[in-house]
């Protein structure tokens, strides 16, 4: 977690990369903390956020001391503004799923990853099915947090109407979503994200979310023998709930992996990132082959030494 000691300077840094997606040159900004020679751990945000909901991952000593967390704003969001190229305000803003995936395989790629872990949750953790079965070559392991194989309406016309307060309006649909025991402030810093994204872009992401990724009938096309998928889900999550994730697991087969976090929602790295973190490294360990024993089916907190 972050000091808060007067002058300190944290070790995060941030920059941007030069993405060339689908023809077009995109300049994508990230920040990373953690050994040039670490294990790279590519971040994706949630639907209309930004890569703020990664800040403390990025400050977790105990994981950016063996892994190089990276943690990017996809194009269109936060510091990642639309492609001067292009006439991008003609037409709305509509994210599928062959962008999303080939977006994520392009950052990696810009940024010279070696082998990295790709980690994403809500879109971010659908679309590991999409690179499970369209480029597992590219990855050491995909973690799909709150993942499901079809997340269906999301696709809110309100969520970016002119007389919404879609900022508002955005964050608060986002607050039901956590679970209660959560600390407020952490609560509260979440919704901040979500007050922040550009008009129609939330609702842009969705149409991947609730539209466009659905695998209730693909799942077998996935061989996670070659690339490990795990599908992590917060118990108070009622989007994607666990059995979500174990519907996955289930319809990939070997090589999938589904664990259910216990007492935390949807937003899992920013709502409860002290208690998130804690989970993670219980998978990050089974990832690396540092763990001795599987998985649990369920992860509590007192297997984490985390009160709440």
């Amino acid at each position: 977690m972050s000091t808060t000691d007067h002058g300190t300077i944290e070790e995060i840094t941030g920059k941007y990369v030069n993405v060339e997606i689908d023809g077009v040159d995109h300049r994508v900004y990230f920040e990373e903390n953690g050994p040039k020679d670490g294990i790279p751990l590519l971040c994706q945000h949630t639907a209309g956020c930004n890569n703020q909901e990664w800040r403390h991952l990025l400050d977790d000593e105990d994981i950016t001391d063996q892994f190089r967390v990276i943690a990017y704003d996809l194009p269109f969001h936060g510091k990642s503004i639309p492609p001067e190229s292009e006439e991008w305000w003609e037409e709305d803003y509509e994210l599928n799923a062959e962008q999303f995936a080939e977006t994520i395989v392009s950052i990696s790629d810009a940024l010279d990853l070696d082998n990295p872990i790709y980690m994403g949750s809500s879109m971010g953790g659908n679309i590991t099915l999409e690179l499970a079965d369209w480029y597992p070559e590219e990855f050491r392991a995909l973690i799909g947090l709150e993942c499901g194989a079809h997340s269906p309406g999301f696709h809110i016309d309100w969520l970016d109407h002119p007389q919404v307060n879609t900022t508002e309006v955005n964050a608060y649909s986002c607050w039901g979503l956590m679970a209660k025991q959560s600390p407020e402030q952490t609560r509260r810093e979440t919704m901040y994200h979500y007050e922040q994204g550009a008009t129609g872009v939330f609702k842009g992401d969705l149409y991947y979310y609730s539209v466009d990724h659905d695998y209730r009938d693909k799942l077998d096309q996935i061989d996670a023998t070659e690339c490990p998928l795990y599908a992590v889900n917060g118990e108070y999550d009622y989007l994607t709930d666990p059995d979500d994730g174990r519907e996955v697991a289930e319809g990939v087969g070997e090589g999938a992996t589904a664990v259910e976090m216990a007492d935390i929602g949807h937003f899992p790295m920013s709502e409860n990132p002290e208690l998130f973190n804690a989970y993670l490294k219980e998978v990050l360990s089974d990832i690396t082959g540092t763990r001795e024993e599987p998985l649990p089916d369920v992860l509590e907190t007192e297997d984490v030494g985390v009160k709440l």
